[in-house]
């Protein structure tokens, strides 16, 4: 009898230790500053609202899925955000996200006008799809992740799209050339819009290149000779 006893108290006290690792404790983390969502009654925007969460608010995350996550409030409540919103000592979905001061307009540009392009939950094609914008469709643009931009739909759902298919203008390939000067001593030409990205060629002072696009306020798309990368725009002077 004796031996089943301490034999129930450890299977207690194993369980107690587990729990806490099934779960994780997490806080809100929105693009704007006093922001609030939905927490959702299921995974997915067509089910009802069991209130909001706000940007800082305590959470702990009961289940992660691919987009959304199961969580509780610290009041109690479970609902559905998604992992997109979540960030703290546990995995942090958004890392490496910087979010601009404000909202900046921007088209979606596809190859072709028919298209489409997915909105990733994450700022890589690994992640999942929530969906696809079309060709034109118009979007604010709140960060920047690597290649990635962190944008948002008319209908307020927010996720990352490729560089490569937002332009801040549709029809800026019909505005003029321009050309800009290397302003530092050597600068890295990279393969996307940061510092982690790989050097593609590096340029010394004075040399010019085509600027296709500015991409960020801190990185520009440049072609010199047969090379196309990114330049940090603190050392380019337009011309």
């Amino acid at each position: 009898m004796k031996r089943k006893i301490s034999m129930l108290l450890v299977l207690v006290m194993l369980l107690s230790f587990m729990l806490p690792m099934m779960v994780s404790a997490e806080n809100v983390s929105l693009a704007y500053k006093n922001g609030s969502l939905h927490l959702r009654k299921g995974p997915g925007t067509n089910y009802a609202s069991n209130g909001y969460v706000k940007d800082g608010d305590y959470i702990t995350v009961l289940s992660k899925g691919s987009v959304w996550s199961k969580v509780e409030t610290s009041s109690g409540r479970i609902g559905y955000i998604k992992n997109l919103y979540i960030s703290g000592n546990g995995d942090k979905y958004a890392d490496g996200t910087t979010y601009f001061s404000g909202s900046h307009t921007g088209y979606v540009v596809t190859k072709h006008s028919g298209s489409s392009v997915n909105l990733r939950a994450g700022a890589s094609t690994s992640t999942a799809s929530m969906g696809k914008l079309r060709n034109g469709t118009k979007v604010k643009i709140l960060g920047e992740n690597g290649s990635w931009y962190l944008v948002e739909t008319a209908s307020g759902t927010q996720g990352y799209i490729s560089m490569t298919y937002i332009k801040s203008n549709p029809g800026s390939s019909t505005t003029a050339t321009k050309y800009a000067t290397v302003t530092g001593s050597v600068v890295n030409m990279r393969a996307g819009a940061g510092t982690q990205y790989k050097v593609k060629t590096a340029l010394t002072k004075g040399s010019t290149v085509k600027v296709l696009e500015k991409t960020t306020s801190k990185w520009w798309k440049v072609q010199w000779n047969s090379y196309t990368g990114y330049m940090s725009a603190n050392y380019l002077k337009l011309k």
